[in-house]
């Protein structure tokens, strides 16, 4: 999201002071007589945990019933995009470019015109900007849904001013406050966050039915490219700083050096790809490691490793363990709040302090790889109960934009 600084701040204030804040909208909603309308608001359509929840919803709910859309602040092309389409739903476009008090009377007018009964967003802080234009244009309900457990970004002067002003502006403008985990939601409002009833936790659930069905374990495996009874150790995040590929890479190189039968296998797209196939190369493990970008179908890779391999150290909710739980996965994960709420459905989790060694972990990973998997009959029986699914989510969704 774009940095915040003095001058930002105040142009923004004096552009969006123009427009008288409506208090009572006047303009009713289209609800009224026909399915509500909402907008989510998103920088990307990329493969995120977010964007590929909401996705889950839109695949699942029928637009007869919740018309869901999509405005886009970001550069075009994300891969969900074509899909999202041919569900039925529209993607609006506003980009932010260089002049945000410019980007948010363009977006108040975007609002004003197409008249939504809610806008719901998911830009972290920026989410105050968005609000507000959304309350400036009449929109009845203005959600914020805050996804990181915590800001890791530097503390400059520009940014605590961006982010006290934000932090305001969300407080403001917005009429329901939403994290993916109670983790997301006291570390941007604080501990007494519970007392307030506009907040609430929907958790990320996921379609368990995904999981249901085993696959070839051999055939992946004659697909990758490595032996048929290989350990395979899965990653699936997207290529980020915090997600800490390189470490994972240090990890591999030490458990590689007991024993050479393992194989790593990294699942996701981003930024800093390159540069992690780079040290891959380095460290001369190249042949260990597999790389495939981010795919719509990924649950036989899921349902034929053996341990998945998580080092990220910011998390809001850590959907990839929910789905590495359904597989029946041992997950060896970062001891974050984010992740310590998705391992409720793991079968076998070991959460390790961010300051463990990339040795330690080798031999937490190492001794996983020992440990026989769940039976098949153990994982469905846990399927049935798990804590985590999609219409779980849907029905909190519709709870919300009901009220």
């Amino acid at each position: 999201m774009p940095k915040g600084n003095a001058g930002f701040v105040g142009k923004m204030e004096d552009v969006l002071d123009a427009h008288k804040r409506p208090d009572d909208p006047k303009h009713p909603t289209t609800g009224v007589n026909g399915p509500l309308r909402a907008l989510h608001i998103f920088a990307s359509l990329n493969r995120g945990g977010a964007e590929t929840w909401l996705m889950d919803v839109v695949r699942s709910t029928s637009r007869a019933e919740l018309q869901i859309d999509v405005c886009l602040i970001g550069a075009a092309g994300g891969l969900y995009e074509e899909e999202f389409e041919r569900l039925g739903g529209r993607i609006l476009r506003c980009p932010l470019g260089r002049n945000p008090w410019g980007f948010a009377r363009r977006l108040t007018q975007l609002l004003t015109a197409e008249r939504y009964d809610i806008v719901h967003s998911h830009v972290y802080y920026f989410s105050g900007v968005i609000l507000r234009s959304a309350a400036r244009a009449g929109v009845a309900k203005r959600i914020a849904h805050i996804h990181p457990a915590e800001d890791r970004r530097n503390t400059t002067l520009s940014r605590r001013l961006y982010v006290k002003w934000m932090r305001r502006w969300i407080g403001r403008y917005g009429t329901r406050f939403v994290g993916p985990t109670k983790a997301s939601l006291e570390g941007f409002w604080g501990p007494g966050w519970e007392a307030d009833p506009g907040k609430r936790v929907i958790y990320n659930g996921i379609r368990t039915e995904r999981f249901v069905r085993p696959v070839n374990r051999a055939e992946v495996r004659s697909e990758l490219g490595i032996p048929e009874n290989a350990p395979l150790v899965l990653n699936v995040s997207r290529f980020a700083p915090h997600k800490r590929h390189e470490f994972l890479v240090n990890v591999a190189g030490d458990v590689l050096a007991q024993r050479d039968d393992v194989y790593f296998l990294l699942i996701g797209a981003g930024a800093l790809r390159e540069s992690v196939e780079a040290r891959v190369r380095a460290k001369g493990l190249t042949d260990h490691f597999r790389f495939i970008s981010g795919l719509p179908d990924i649950d036989r890779y899921w349902m034929s490793a053996d341990v998945f391999a998580f080092p990220s150290c910011n998390e809001g909710f850590g959907i990839v363990v929910v789905e590495a739980a359904a597989a029946g996965l041992p997950v060896i994960a970062q001891d974050i709040p984010g992740v310590r709420e998705a391992v409720d459905a793991c079968a076998e989790a070991t959460l390790l302090p961010l300051d463990t060694s990339a040795a330690d972990w080798a031999r937490v990973l190492t001794d996983a790889l020992k440990t026989p998997r769940i039976s098949e009959s153990q994982r469905q029986a846990r399927l049935r109960r798990f804590p985590f699914t999609l219409s779980a989510s849907i029905e909190a969704l519709r709870n919300l934009y009901a009220e």
